[in-house]
């Protein structure tokens, strides 16, 4: 598996996501010596998420553009710099006020959630089909289905705070659970939830113990517009 944190490969990444670039182009935006934005291009395209292309038309220059599994890596590399900046002190506030939502379901589920798309779903079911309303995340069709933007910058202020820990590939989250000061936490944020609310986490579990394929399936189809990506 790439190393994607090697010298100038995010950049480049986030640059080619913006849309296809020739080398100079692209040398010039991410700021690296010529040397090191080759190397690292050979290394992005042997991995198959750059490919290069020759224009049809003068001057016939060599154009780079992501592939469909580099956009997907960019875009996910996208959210994770986006969420690490720090924020101001009344956003981290509304941060770990959702954030508490998550601490509470990982408990309810058994303090972990495999995959960050299983978690989307989760909370979205929750919301859409327990009827927790006041669960605070707004969920947009997205490419995998419901999805809500703050959910991952959530986690990742969760984890930056020790109370979750998540493993990563490619960067992106493949398990996510509770560190013993987030369980400690979590327990107190359940058991202070209403007891109606506890029920329907509780009900989550039927979904979380089905395989990603059937969850994918059952939201697809009884929610599609809200599963479509226009």
């Amino acid at each position: 598996m790439y190393r994607l944190r090697r010298s100038k490969a995010p950049e480049i990444l986030l640059s080619l996501l913006k849309g296809p670039k020739h080398v100079r182009e692209l040398q010039a935006e991410v700021k690296g010596s010529a040397l090191t934005i080759e190397m690292r291009l050979k290394e992005l395209i042997r991995e198959g998420l750059v490919r290069e292309r020759e224009m049809k038309e003068w001057p016939f220059r060599r154009i780079l553009e992501l592939t469909p599994e580099g956009r997907r890596v960019a875009a996910i590399l996208k959210l994770e710099v986006s969420a690490v900046s720090k924020p101001g002190k009344r956003e981290r506030g509304e941060v770990m006020e959702r954030g508490k939502w998550i601490l509470a379901l990982l408990h309810s589920l058994g303090g972990a959630v495999e995959g960050s798309v299983r978690l989307q779903k989760l909370l979205f079911l929750l919301k859409r089909e327990l009827g927790v309303d006041s669960l605070p995340y707004r969920f947009l069709p997205y490419l995998r289905g419901p999805y809500s933007e703050e959910i991952p910058d959530d986690v990742l202020e969760l984890e930056r705070a020790g109370l979750v820990r998540v493993e990563r590939e490619l960067l992106e989250p493949v398990f996510c659970s509770l560190t013993p000061e987030g369980e400690k936490m979590a327990s107190e944020l359940f058991n202070g939830l209403p007891e109606e609310i506890r029920k329907k986490m509780e009900e989550l579990k039927k979904f979380n113990e089905m395989g990603l394929k059937e969850l994918l399936e059952y939201v697809y189809s009884k929610y599609p517009e809200e599963s479509k990506c226009v």
